[in-house]
């Protein structure tokens, strides 16, 4: 075999043992466990702030505002907890309204999910979140159709459906969860009554400006 033969294998060799090392390399970044970067944290229990009409905001007045109280009762058995928010509406008062938090949770962190503890009784309305986001626009984001019964834990990722990003600085910007939008079905059958219940709301942050080049690898 001629020298210039050999060295072509040579090198077909060495390329592919480089290439071998690097798809293995890879492999194992990919692999890697980073949900170390993110924290979770509560955004409300409903332990210690006290929730009532005047956290409703509704077109129809106070005649037809939904019961809205702090239960001690309705807890979800998820967590450890002592309290949750109780909203219950008979067909007479079948109305859309909001649950405005009288105090928004914000932060500058980058948020990439919300997680509820709710409960149904399958009454057929639909809940939203109402955020605002760094284009300062305050949006409604689906959470649920309450078309189920009992307790369930709800994720919500909203990666794709809120900017959280500055526009102009790309510094100091902000995601507010302001409360929530329940909108009602467009009749409820006399006598019927719905109640839901919002248990823990947790949140899952990272740190911002961390660039992700693939679903799972992590560059800073």
């Amino acid at each position: 075999m001629s020298r210039k033969k050999i060295q072509t294998h040579f090198l077909r060799f060495f390329s592919l043992f480089i290439w071998t090392g690097i798809f293995i390399l890879s492999g194992s970044i990919l692999s890697k466990d980073l949900s170390g970067i993110y924290k979770e944290s509560v955004v409300q229990d409903f332990e210690t702030e006290i929730f009532g009409e005047d956290n409703v905001k509704a077109k129809l007045g106070p005649d037809f505002s939904p019961e809205v109280r702090i239960s001690t009762v309705f807890r979800t058995p998820e967590r450890e907890s002592e309290k949750s928010l109780y909203v219950e509406l008979s067909a007479e008062k079948n109305q859309s309204f909001q649950i405005l938090f009288k105090k928004a949770w914000s932060s500058q962190e980058f948020v990439k999910e919300f997680k509820f503890h709710v409960y149904a009784n399958d009454g057929g309305g639909s809940l939203f979140i109402l955020v605002r986001d760094s284009s300062l626009d305050q949006k409604k984001i689906l959470l649920t159709h309450f078309n189920f019964s009992g307790w369930k834990v709800l994720t919500l990722d909203i990666t794709r459906k809120v900017r959280q990003d500055d526009l102009v600085t790309h510094k100091n910007s902000e995601l507010v969860f302001l409360g929530f939008l329940y909108e009602a079905p467009f009749e409820r059958k006399r006598g019927t009554r719905e109640v839901f219940v919002i248990d823990d709301i947790l949140a899952k942050t990272r740190p911002k400006y961390l660039l992700f080049p693939g679903e799972k690898a992590l560059v800073k």
